[in-house]
């Protein structure tokens, strides 16, 4: 009997990712799994199910270089002809569920960079980490510290990064913020101007600084050196904290600024601090940020930001037709420059303080005045209604400022 030659099986390009399945399966029917507690079966669960997908993206990775045919040139943006091809080159990339390898072609010319299609094809980052895991890094960090970046990133994906890596993928995600908001304020439509100045929509500054801590060479000028207090005779208890003299100029103000066009939303001191749950179900909706820009920087000082704030209102408001609110937390150095921009640019300015930052002040005036828990938030709670209302002290029954005295022997 003649016999044929069988054909040679199809080559499965998800054998691992198939195994790796059956072996979660044959697990879960274990002896020892039946009797296990749910939040066992979910950390169980969880890992495996990373690793699962983690095989299967590097099957499909390998099916895909298997697949990449070959070219009879490769040419980049340089223009070089690259005619010899070698496959297996290979790169690694870190991804939101673990490591992977790619492998594709590497065309190659004498004094030229290899060029690899595959990865245009792939688009794959130029880093080591995927776009995904950037995105993650990038909604954590702006979240908070970089500890604390890096802690809920290994909760999620269970990839641990250093804060260098975290540092860098921010800044890189950061490089292209002004030419963002360039683009998006040049296809933004302006708010339309209704009859007369009253119809048009508010245009709104906002600014807000912070101290960061800086090492020495990061700081914009020295700050002259302070004398140390005097310290008492005899042995002194170590302290972990450092002198007056140390912390003299450790730090640099990061200043946020902010514009952007709202409509007018007139509301009442119970809309915005109510009293009970009838003023709550019936309070009206604030004011809706429209077109925001956004800056921030730690390089340029507070006037320059300034500078730059009113640049972007200017554009928006070039014949000072509409209504300038500015949005401050009460900084001395913030109101100085901001009016004096002001009224160098001939504009109207009405300026608010944050009514966060003033409740803050009086939790801190209740410190003082009200030792007492109950009657704190009692004090806090009349005084910012009125507030809101407009009924704050007199001028005539503020206390006086105490005015310096001789000193008499």
């Amino acid at each position: 009997m003649a016999t044929y030659p069988q054909p040679a099986p199809a080559h499965d390009d998800y054998a691992a990712s198939r195994a790796q399945l059956e072996a979660m399966i044959a697990r879960l029917s274990d002896t020892d799994m039946a009797a296990c507690t749910q939040e066992r079966l979910e950390d169980y669960l969880t890992r495996s199910g990373r690793e699962l997908q983690r095989i299967a993206m590097q099957d499909y990775l390998d099916a895909a270089a298997r697949r990449e045919e070959r070219r009879a040139v490769g040419r980049g943006a340089d223009q070089v002809a690259r005619r010899r091809a070698e496959p297996g080159h290979t790169r690694q990339l870190l991804t939101t569920v673990g490591p992977v390898e790619v492998s594709r072609i590497a065309y190659r010319a004498p004094k030229a960079a290899n060029l690899h299609p595959a990865d245009a094809v792939l688009a794959l980052p130029a880093r080591l980490h995927s776009a995904p895991l950037q995105r993650a890094v990038v909604h954590e960090v702006a979240d908070g510290p970089l500890r604390s970046a890096r802690e809920a990133l290994a909760r999620a994906t269970g990839q641990m990064l250093g804060t260098r890596q975290l540092q860098e993928i921010a800044i890189e995600a950061a490089r292209d913020i002004r030419d963002f908001y360039d683009q998006r304020a040049g296809s933004a439509e302006e708010p339309s101007a209704a009859v007369g100045a009253q119809g048009r929509h508010l245009l709104v500054l906002s600014i807000d600084a912070t101290g960061v801590n800086m090492i020495p060479s990061g700081l914009r000028t020295p700050a002259p050196p302070r004398p140390a207090p005097p310290r008492p005779a005899g042995p002194q208890p170590p302290s972990a904290q450092l002198s007056s003299k140390e912390r003299t100029g450790r730090t640099r103000m990061a200043c946020v600024t902010a514009c952007y066009d709202a409509a007018p939303a007139p509301r009442t001191a119970a809309d915005i601090l109510p009293r009970d749950a009838t003023e709550r179900a019936e309070r009206k909706k604030g004011p809706a940020a429209k077109n925001r820009h956004m800056d921030a920087s730690l390089e340029h000082s507070t006037i320059t930001m300034v500078t730059t704030l009113f640049d972007q209102a200017e554009r928006r408001d070039p014949e000072h037709l509409r209504r300038w609110i500015v949005l401050v937390d009460g900084a001395n150095h913030q109101l100085d420059c901001l009016t004096q921009e002001a009224e160098r640019r001939g504009v109207s300015i009405d300026i608010i303080v944050d009514f966060v930052h003033v409740l803050e002040y009086l939790w801190k005036a209740a410190d003082d005045l009200h030792p007492t828990q109950p009657t704190r938030a009692t004090f806090v709670q009349q005084a910012a209604r009125d507030l809101l209302e407009g009924h704050g002290p007199p001028r005539d029954r503020r206390p006086a400022r105490p005015q310096a005295r001789p000193h008499r022997r």
